[in-house]
């Protein structure tokens, strides 16, 4: 072997076979070759440049060949701030993003609590972390001052963003070969807006003959704002629920309750980070506030609820003739407790009590709560 041939072997020893490996311990790691695409695509995109011809409401639709749900390829940075294809995956991430684009208030935790997806952002050294500096020059990337370079992210519901999965990866993959393919596209034929009727979109469909899924055929189709899925009624605790029925507590009085994510992080250094999570309940008339109770995100939002508004009951001594909260959906979510514990609920256009408690806790958290400008 000669000295050349030995230093590409040391060299190619050297080289990482997967990457976040730290990040994700108990899930699967991006591989070499599936973070080659990634890298090569976002080089690609970043020469093109979609953002100076497509806006955030352009939205792409795609379907995951795996899981049948419809991808929706978002593309920011016309505005100059933030350059990234964002990829929103099912119909709650649709439905959240047409409040975004409606200019609905909306906090921190109610984004990272709602959405599911993958992306690429384009950002300099500065915000480039570790991990990400490591896959960038395992390709070659070439740092230099003011110079922007790929990073991949996944969101899942109730967390913040983080570095993507090997399935994750494959997602954003092919959704950026479709954004690629449909730039090129608009480059050469720039007189058709695909947009122009409402809820109409572009959706890329891989051609049969092309094995490779990397060519598209280009159809609209209508994509109104899907319906609220229909929750269902909490799952009781009868360990707690006879607690309270065996004390016979008086009845009256009202209570407000909600449930809602900040955007504070929890989590270990190479851990995903969750947002916090909690279900508060205060007294109407006193403003009171009961001791919250705190989740993870993938638990039960009916049982945080319940187990929050039996907890004020108990620590109240009392049992409410109403409580109050703002959307339907809790509310159905509650109907078999109060059914069975005995009170009315009601669904208020505001909850002032309870609005007060938590401003005075985002405050605290260093959470700025609703912001209308996203």
């Amino acid at each position: 072997m000669t000295n050349s041939e030995s230093d590409g072997a040391v060299a190619r020893a050297k080289e990482p076979r997967r990457f976040f490996e730290k990040q994700l311990a108990s899930e699967q790691p991006l591989c070499l070759e599936t973070a080659g695409q990634l890298y090569r695509l976002g080089m690609e995109l970043l020469t093109v440049q979609p953002w100076e011809f497509l806006e955030d409401q352009d939205l792409i639709l795609m379907q995951d060949g795996e899981s049948g749900e419809i991808c929706y390829c978002s593309t920011m940075g016309a505005l100059g701030e933030v350059f990234s294809i964002q990829v929103y995956t099912g119909a709650e991430s649709y439905r959240f993003f047409r409040r975004i684009a409606a200019g609905k208030p909306i906090s921190a935790g109610d984004f990272f609590g709602s959405m599911r997806g993958v992306s690429v952002e384009f950002v300099t050294a500065r915000e480039q972390t570790p991990p990400d500096r490591e896959l960038l020059e395992a390709f070659g990337y070439l740092k230099k001052r003011g110079k922007r370079g790929p990073i991949f992210r996944a969101l899942r519901p109730g967390y913040h963003p983080w570095y993507v999965t090997e399935g994750e990866a494959k997602i954003l993959v092919y959704c950026l070969q479709g954004v690629l393919a449909f730039c090129r596209r608009a480059l050469e034929i720039e007189d058709i807006d695909y947009w122009e009727k409402e809820d109409v979109f572009p959706f890329l469909v891989p051609k049969a003959e092309d094995k490779t899924r990397e060519r598209f055929e280009i159809r609209l189709v209508k994509a109104p704002e899907p319906p609220v899925a229909a929750p269902q009624a909490v799952e009781l605790d009868e360990s707690l629920i006879s607690g309270i029925l065996h004390e016979n507590l008086p009845k009256g009085g009202h209570l407000e309750a909600d449930h809602f994510f900040t955007g504070a992080m929890i989590g270990e250094q190479n851990e995903r980070k969750a947002c916090l999570r909690m279900a508060m309940v205060s007294d109407a008339d006193s403003g009171f506030a009961f001791q919250p109770e705190f989740g993870k995100p993938e638990d039960s939002t009916g049982q945080l609820l319940m187990r929050a508004l039996l907890g004020a009951m108990r620590d109240g001594r009392f049992v409410p003739t109403e409580v109050r909260v703002r959307h339907k959906e809790l509310k159905i979510l509650l109907s078999t407790l109060s059914e069975r514990i005995g009170f009315d609920v009601r669904v208020a256009k505001s909850l002032p009590a309870l609005d007060q408690l938590k401003d005075h806790f985002f405050a605290m958290m260093g959470d700025p709560g609703e912001i209308s400008d996203w």
